[in-house]
């Protein structure tokens, strides 16, 4: 019986991870819902912007917030609240934001930029879509360019 009892609990611990794996709900949320880090990102970088919309997204482990500003300004941020992808529709991302030596990068090679319209990070990388439609892929640890391109 014990065999039995044991078996079961053991069987329903590993089958949890699959379950979770099936879970995905999105649901808005208020900035003050978002990680405290998000929080700090958007005082820091955007304090004037005025609040449009804000999303939790879950897809099994996974869990990612979206925000979004009246001017079209869109944040997408990961569980911890660092940021994984900014994007303007009208202007440029802060300067501020911009890592120096990416931006000290783009301002030596492409004077006749006006500024950045995206930046998305992961692990390895960290990529720039620039005003003139160029695309630059940097090291996310270095910020060594890896790829130039339209």
């Amino acid at each position: 019986m014990k065999k039995i009892i044991l078996l079961s609990c053991l069987a329903a611990c590993l089958s949890a991870p699959a379950l979770a794996d099936g879970i995905e709900y999105d649901r808005a949320v208020s900035m003050d819902r978002l990680p405290k880090k998000a929080q700090t990102f958007l005082q820091d970088y955007y304090p004037d912007a005025v609040w449009l919309s804000g999303k939790k997204e879950v897809d099994g482990c996974q869990v990612e917030y979206r925000v979004q500003f009246k001017d079209g300004t869109r944040i997408e941020f990961k569980r911890n609240g660092k940021w994984k992808q900014v994007s303007q529709r009208n202007g440029y991302i802060p300067n501020t934001l911009v890592p120096e030596p990416i931006r000290n990068f783009i301002q030596e090679n492409f004077p006749q930029v006006q500024g950045i319209l995206s930046m998305e990070q992961d692990r390895r990388e960290i990529e720039v879509r620039l005003s003139n439609g160029m695309e630059c892929s940097f090291s996310a640890k270095s910020f060594l360019p890896m790829e130039i391109g339209h």
